[in-house]
């Protein structure tokens, strides 16, 4: 699941590309055109097309063979396939020929994680959150901290997730991450903070609605757990959340 929403991401992280600033001079019509055909290729790609996507990426490359956006964006479609080798070539290809580009880390951080290679995972995600201008910082902290969690490294993590709360205070994934984290230690008034803010811009996962039985137990509001508990067994009857809610209850005899 974590790694489907990492690629979901990636969507919106390539089609970033296109509010890139348009370079000047004798090579702005050329460009122009590359990214149009980025572009046709991104659109195709979105809708599931991905043999038109590529051809029209190739296009693009016909134009300029070292364009970092192209290659990244062929890295997804054929991640997406489930040609991960090549996959891969075209995401080292785009780092080499767009060696500063975090958008480009972030689309090889999300692939590696999804391979589970975190520890490259969290290198890629790492320099990507060095570029300070890139418009989707956040979403690299937010991707960070879920690899740091992962690997057992909840102090990393907890960090990452709220640098991405810093610069994106309606990070959404980020938000529910700390809310999470806070409750593990046990910091109940800090972890339903973070957890009221998730709600209030996010629809209600299984892992949310677990923590607000959670949060209610711990609080004595009974009529909420029941609230939340009927949501979970509800609407995400088959999820682990709902599976782990219904143990502590037999367990407990709630």
């Amino acid at each position: 699941m974590r790694s489907l929403t990492l690629i979901g991401m990636s969507f919106c992280l390539v089609a970033c590309a296109l509010n890139e600033p348009k370079p000047q001079g004798t090579n702005a019509k050329k460009s122009e055109i590359v990214q149009r055909q980025l572009d046709l290729g991104i659109g195709y790609m979105r809708n599931g097309d991905y043999q038109r996507a590529k051809e029209k990426l190739n296009r693009a490359l016909d134009i300029e063979p070292e364009n970092g956006a192209v290659h990244a964006t062929f890295g997804l479609i054929f991640q997406l396939e489930g040609e991960d080798k090549l996959a891969e070539t075209y995401f080292i290809n785009a780092i080499r020929f767009d060696p500063l580009s975090a958008r480009v880390r972030n689309l090889y951080g999300a692939f590696l994680f999804a391979k589970k290679r975190d520890g490259e995972a969290i290198d890629q995600l790492l320099k990507a959150s060095e570029n300070r201008f890139y418009s989707n910082r956040p979403s690299v902290f937010e991707n960070l901290g879920v690899a740091y969690n992962r690997v057992g490294d909840k102090s990393s993590a907890e960090a990452a997730f709220t640098r991405a709360v810093q610069l994106n205070p309606e990070q959404a994934r980020a938000l529910l991450e700390l809310a999470l984290l806070r409750f593990d230690e046990r910091d109940y008034v800090t972890s339903r903070q973070y957890y009221r803010r998730h709600v209030a811009i996010a629809p209600k996962s299984p892992k949310a609605l677990l923590l607000c039985t959670q949060l209610a137990k711990v609080f004595g509001q009974r009529d909420e757990e029941a609230s939340c508990a009927e949501a979970l067994e509800g609407i995400y009857p088959a999820s682990s959340e709902n599976r782990e809610y219904q143990s502590e209850r037999r367990e407990f005899g709630n």
